[in-house]
């Protein structure tokens, strides 16, 4: 496989994996820690009546299993595959649609959870 053909399919399923792992901690109910900036601390429990941010262990909870699936990906590519692989651009193109489609579902997932949250719906 091209160096470029291998770039473009590993940003794409970081991308993608991302986004994926991001609403798994919604789906899921993934326990995370929240950070509390009142009492500059760090705790698992959410406490009532405090304010507290989960945003950033989301966060880091998403982009460390977007690249664990991307380092996956990248040794099954590198190593699994025939060395004269080739991407179709037909292919390049499909699987950059459905990459796109994937992030636009799940960044709507996103919005609608925040906005029900928050009561910005109705």
């Amino acid at each position: 496989m091209k160096k470029s053909d291998m770039t473009y399919v590993l940003g794409i399923v970081f991308a993608a994996a991302t986004s994926i792992f991001y609403c798994c901690t919604r789906w899921f109910h993934i326990r995370l820690p929240r950070y509390y900036p009142l009492e500059h601390v760090w705790k698992w429990a959410n406490e009532k009546g405090v304010p507290s941010q989960a945003w950033y262990a989301i966060q880091v909870f998403a982009f460390l299993c977007g690249a664990i699936a991307t380092l996956a990906v990248y040794f099954i590519l590198k190593y699994a595959c025939r060395k004269d692989f080739e991407l179709d651009p037909a292919d390049t193109k499909k699987l950059g649609l459905a990459a796109a489609a994937l992030i636009v579902v799940c960044m709507a997932y996103i919005l609608f959870h925040e906005y029900g949250k928050w009561g910005i719906l109705g």
